[in-house]
C-alpha cells in the first residue's frame, strides 16, 4: 500500500507528485489488473537493472577518479625523490648506478603520467603500458638498491 503524501514519514514521491491520496489497490480477482501488474513488474525490474547497472557505472567512473588521482599524486612525490637524486654528488665509481637510478625514476614517472591518463580517459591500453613501466621501473630501483646495500654495507664494516 502506497503511502499518503500528507504523511511525514512517507516517501518522497508522494511530495513530488501531490497526490491526494494514495491510488486504490486493483481487485484481487481482476483478470486485466492482474495483467497488468505482471506487464508492469517486469518493466520495474528492468528498470531495476537499469538502475543497477548505473549505479555500478558510477561507483567505476569514482573508482577511475580516484585513480587516476592517485597516480597524479604518486609521480608529484616521485618528482621530489628525482630531485633529491639531482642534488646527490655522485662519485666517479658509482655513476652508472646513479644513472640507473635516474633511468628508473625518469620510467616510473612515465608510467605514473600513463596510469593518470589512462583513467581518467578510460584508456585500458594506457593503463596497461603506465602499469607495466611502473613495474619495471620499480624493479630496476630494486636492483640498484641491492647493489647500493651491498656498497654501503661493506663500506661501513671497514669504517
Amino acid at each position: 500500500m502506497l503511502q499518503s503524501p500528507s504523511d511525514p514519514s512517507g516517501s518522497r514521491w508522494g511530495t513530488l507528485f501531490r497526490r491526494a491520496a494514495a491510488p486504490e489497490e486493483p481487485a484481487a480477482g481482476d483478470d486485466a489488473s492482474a495483467s497488468y501488474a505482471r506487464l508492469a513488474l517486469d518493466l520495474l525490474e528492468r528498470w531495476e537493472d537499469l538502475h543497477q547497472r548505473w549505479l555500478a557505472a558510477l561507483d567505476e567512473q569514482r573508482r577511475n577518479e580516484r585513480l587516476a588521482n592517485a597516480a597524479a599524486v604518486y609521480r608529484w612525490q616521485l618528482n621530489g625523490v628525482r630531485e633529491g637524486l639531482a642534488a646527490l654528488t655522485v662519485p666517479q665509481a658509482g655513476t652508472a648506478w646513479h644513472a640507473a637510478l635516474t633511468e628508473a625514476l625518469d620510467a616510473a614517472d612515465r608510467g605514473t603520467h600513463l596510469l593518470s591518463h589512462g583513467y581518467r580517459f578510460h584508456s585500458v591500453r594506457t593503463i596497461c603500458d603506465g602499469g607495466l613501466l611502473l613495474e619495471e621501473a620499480h624493479e630496476q630501483a630494486r636492483a640498484v638498491r641491492g647493489v647500493l646495500e651491498g656498497v654501503a654495507g661493506t663500506a661501513l664494516s671497514v669504517a
